[in-house]
């Protein structure tokens, strides 16, 4: 019992520290459409969670542009070693390089930072949990409402809400012809829970 509620209380000092920091970054955001994600992007950084790269993938000076663009006159140093923790990221290169050009194809015309923030779910995609949690996203819903917002072509295809990760490398397969899913349809599937089921 006082395990779970030691869980809670660090779990409740957690939310509260990402809704004083997002709201930190928030008073001094330009409004923009994904200012609001880039802000939650930055504090779950902040916070150690997700697996991105300090500069998400970006490189040194794209980050501090789309910080600059989104948070004039914040100030937001990189880790001088930053480049050293995105070296596992290099193994999986052509499959970042696959992930970037299938984001940006669909990235919307007209939102600032669309083809810069497909940069990043794509670094998010290489980790290993759900991709929300990857970009440390504080829940599903934000990255539901930045794929809508920047893919809006690409987030309609997800219309039964399939797991964001899944729908992406979905999406590359059957670019490429590729047909890994033995069953008829997704309904008589034995892995349908793993595709479709809530991610919590």
């Amino acid at each position: 019992m006082t395990d779970i509620s030691e869980a809670k209380r660090i779990r409740r000092q957690a939310d509260a520290s990402r809704l004083s920091m997002t709201a930190h970054l928030m008073a001094r955001a330009e409004v923009s459409p994904n200012s609001a994600t880039l802000a939650s992007l930055l504090a779950g950084w902040a916070l150690g969670h997700g697996c991105l790269p300090a500069d998400f993938g970006l490189g040194r000076d794209d980050f501090q542009g789309l910080i600059g663009t989104h948070f004039p006159g914040l100030v937001w140093r990189l880790p001088d070693d930053f480049a050293a923790a995105a070296s596992p990221m290099r193994e999986r290169a052509l499959e970042l390089d696959d992930l970037v050009a299938l984001l940006q194809r669909h990235a919307a015309d007209g939102i600032p930072g669309a083809p810069a923030i497909a940069t990043v779910v794509a670094h998010g995609c290489l980790g290993s949990d759900h991709l929300w949690q990857d970009l440390g996203l504080a829940a599903r819903g934000e990255l539901s409402d930045l794929m809508q917002r920047n893919f809006p072509g690409l987030a309609a295809r997800n219309d039964r809400d399939m797991k964001w990760k899944k729908f992406l490398y979905r999406q590359l397969c059957q670019e490429e012809g590729l047909f890994i899913c033995r069953s008829p349809s997704c309904e008589q599937c034995s892995e349908f829970g793993d595709c479709f089921g809530p991610e919590a």
